[in-house]
């Protein structure tokens, strides 16, 4: 006995369906994107403007987030860029690569270039930190080369 194929608006509304419990379980919009901008006061940024005027200025310690804003005026929140980084780089032409979560306005970087006059550079990744804590953790903050480290550097 042959098997009976379901008919085709069925196939079509379950397909519908499917779609909408997905858009109504609130299940973020997700995609990996590149985007170019400058790092900027959150504040500031809800302003429309860019500041600070300086790198050092002390109205850095009055904003407590720094996002990345668009030329053109929006902004995100680099949810996992600590903030000496975006400190570091506030008011630079940025390149950053990540998943953007657009329901919160936020980027999950996967890596944050800085503009150097001959493209960009990379400054920031997950897995440059997590080298780095590794280095500190089996190294110790204050570790300094011992003559054996030096004699295998001569090498």
């Amino acid at each position: 006995m042959p098997t009976q194929r379901p008919p085709r608006r069925l196939l079509a509304g379950l397909g519908s369906c499917l779609g909408l419990i997905t858009l109504l379980s609130g299940a973020p919009a997700l995609a990996e994107t590149t985007i170019e901008g400058r790092i900027n006061g959150l504040r500031c940024a809800e302003g429309g403007h860019v500041c600070p005027l300086e790198n050092l200025d002390a109205h850095l310690s009055f904003e407590l987030e720094l996002v990345l804003q668009l030329a053109d005026g929006p902004y995100y929140f680099l949810s996992n860029v600590p903030r000496d980084t975006k400190v570091r780089h506030v008011r630079k032409q940025v390149r950053v690569i990540g998943t953007v979560v657009k329901p919160y306005r936020s980027i999950s970087v996967e890596s944050l270039q800085v503009e150097d006059g001959d493209g960009y550079r990379e400054v920031w990744s997950p897995q440059a930190q997590q080298r780095a804590f590794e280095d500190i953790y089996h190294s110790g903050w204050d570790a300094t080369p011992t003559a054996s480290d030096q004699v295998s550097e001569r090498r």
